[in-house]
């Protein structure tokens, strides 16, 4: 190899990681350089494949990843977060990139649980991973829960997340600026547009992730909640949001305070607790909860 060559080799190793060292003669002379011993392991039969992973194995392995919760606090959970840098030093830049964009496994963020039915919707997904690694506008046609048929939208896509058994995308309206999370299985088409974008500097997917209860970007609101003993071991176990506070009481019972978006959805969340839990604060989620319960005694007391 040319001594160009051989640099442009050393530049390459040392971007990727690869712990080098070198023996230097005091006086000139040859210059070796070596692999951390602990980093080499000898093959002298045996033939590796070259390791070339393609968008969807990618979105495949960070979306795998993210069922972590359980490993929450163990030693586990530091191992997959060192396979996960492991992983980002082998995944290359997306190619066709326009502007500067964060690596593949941070066009991702992960919360735990369940996996995303994608089976027919491969063409989709390869039109929105373009669009994030691209920084492109996208025309997406999406059919809301609400709605009878699908409506058009031109969106800035900012990440995929995982979340409660779901594949979302986190876009800004192109029209209103608004921060929405679409449902991945309710895109029905996607074509990426010649426009580019910036995302906005002060986007951060897992303060807004912490920050909201069930993907719906309200304003945010703190709750205080009692839960009876009956009911206390479940909502101990699980972390509902990032900043909750959980307070024992001498029968068994929780008092838990969490601040996050999504009132009607906390609402949701209350009401399926049925008479073990009980809102303590803010007065409208109280006044909101006791609203649907007294609804729900009408209709099924018939005086609705």
């Amino acid at each position: 190899m040319s001594s160009r060559s051989v640099f442009r080799l050393l530049t390459t190793l040392a971007s990727l990681n690869f712990p080098l060292t070198d023996d230097r003669p005091a006086f000139g002379g040859e210059t070796r350089h070596h692999l951390a011993e602990h980093y080499v392991r000898k093959l002298p039969n045996m033939l590796v494949p070259q390791l070339s992973l393609t968008t969807r194995e990618c979105l495949a392995l960070f979306l795998l990843l993210a069922h972590d919760a359980v490993f929450t606090d163990s030693e586990i959970e530091q191992d997959l977060a060192s396979l996960r840098l492991k992983l980002a030093v082998l995944i290359p830049s997306p190619p066709g990139t326009i502007l500067p964009v964060p690596s593949i496994p941070t066009l991702f963020t992960c919360s735990p649980t369940g996996s995303s039915c994608l089976k027919g919707h491969e063409a989709v997904l390869d039109v929105l991973f373009a669009g994030l690694a691209q920084c492109r506008v996208l025309q997406i046609s999406y059919l809301a829960a609400t709605r009878q048929s699908p409506k058009t939208f031109s969106v800035h896509p900012l990440r995929l997340l995982e979340h409660q058994g779901g594949l979302y995308l986190i876009v800004r309206m192109a029209k209103s600026d608004l921060i929405r999370a679409m449902d991945f299985e309710r895109i029905r088409t996607a074509r990426l547009l010649g426009t580019v974008f910036a995302t906005p500097p002060d986007f951060n997917a897992e303060a807004l992730l912490a920050a909201t209860f069930n993907l719906d970007f309200d304003d945010p609101i703190t709750a205080t909640i009692r839960f009876l003993s009956a009911v206390a071991p479940y909502v101990r176990h699980r972390r509902w949001s990032r900043n909750q506070t959980i307070e024992d009481h001498p029968d068994g019972s929780i008092t838990l305070t969490l601040t996050t978006s999504g009132t009607r959805d906390l609402i949701r969340w209350v009401l399926s607790f049925g008479s073990a839990a009980v809102v303590l604060s803010p007065s409208s989620l109280r006044d909101a909860v006791r609203d649907e319960a007294l609804n729900l005694a009408a209709i099924y007391t018939g005086k609705a």
